[in-house]
């Protein structure tokens, strides 16, 4: 499984032999009970300075205000994929605690997976956007559905190493459903006719909330549970804001985006999860929709 692990920093490097001996256990005992993910990873960087690793190994820095990994993050390279990860967070989960320990087990359970995901996404020819660069509205829109499709795969595949902790991130996900509608009030109130940056503002937003709503489904559908049967408070919650009806079409939609097995069932599926995105937008008071020349059209109006 892990061939190769690196300790990048003063401190992570003080322990390094430890470190890499638990990673490539860890990543044995994983990978011989989700026979799938045998092979899927060669080499680990565990750093102290987190984004400095990931740039050193080619990576963009991020810009200013994005929301990126701080702990986690598997970069794509020419020699294969490669791990990065966030050297005190691994000392955490060596240390005698078992829940951080725990918790380590499926963040690495769940990089294994998105590392399966992609390789068997480039195995099948869809390495890059394909078709949906025919129109600059679905090069926008399509990536979403993408991140949102890997969210749900990932969660759904690694719920046996769930620490007894998880909260399935559904308070997180009611957060961002009850600040989502004031924030984009803002933006709009502030926008005035910078609608391209109305556009990526609220694309940011509408993504974090639709990729932690899938998350959250995945790990529902693995346990075979509702969210009402888990937290009926939280479910009716849900229920009853802006993003209710999405929810619901979204479990039907990603379980089906999840079990397609052809290009053509793939694609029919992936179109339906753009349509509520594309519906999270209007119930938010922004009309979107591909304008003739194939490019964004957007205009703020009354939510759905």
């Amino acid at each position: 499984m892990i061939k190769r692990v690196v300790c990048r920093g003063e401190k992570i490097e003080a322990v390094g032999p430890t470190i890499e001996i638990v990673l490539k256990e860890l990543a044995r005992r994983i990978s011989a009970r989700d026979a799938a993910l045998e092979g899927v990873l060669d080499q680990v960087v565990v750093a102290d300075d987190f984004p400095a690793a990931l740039v050193a190994l080619g990576e963009a820095p991020a810009p200013a205000g994005a929301i990126v990994p701080t702990v986690a993050r598997t970069l794509f390279l020419e020699t294969g994929p490669v791990l990065v990860l966030e050297g005190a967070q691994v000392a955490a989960a060596l240390g005698s605690e078992v829940d951080a320990m725990a918790r380590f087990v499926h963040l690495l359970h769940g990089e294994l997976w998105r590392v399966r995901l992609h390789l068997d996404a480039l195995a099948a020819g869809e390495a890059g956007l394909g078709a949906w660069q025919d129109s600059v509205f679905d090069s926008q829109l399509r990536p979403v559905v993408e991140a949102v499709r890997s969210e749900y795969a990932v969660s759904r595949r690694t719920v046996w190493s769930l620490p007894n902790d998880a909260d399935l991130m559904l308070k997180h996900l009611l957060d961002v459903i009850d600040a989502l509608p004031a924030a984009t009030a803002e933006d709009v109130a502030t926008a005035a006719d910078d609608l391209d940056g109305l556009f990526v503002r609220s694309l940011g937003r509408i993504a974090h909330l639709v990729q932690t709503a899938a998350h959250t489904q995945g790990y529902l559908a693995g346990l075979e549970r509702s969210m009402a049967a888990i937290s009926p408070e939280m479910a009716a919650a849900v229920e009853a804001s802006f993003f209710g009806p999405h929810w619901s079409a979204l479990v039907a939609q990603l379980d089906a985006l999840f079990l397609a097995a052809d290009a053509a069932a793939i694609e029919a599926a992936r179109g339906e999860v753009q349509h509520t995105v594309v519906g999270v937008f209007a119930s938010l008071g922004l009309r979107l929709r591909r304008a003739e020349d194939g490019g964004v059209w957007l205009a703020p109006g009354a939510a759905a």
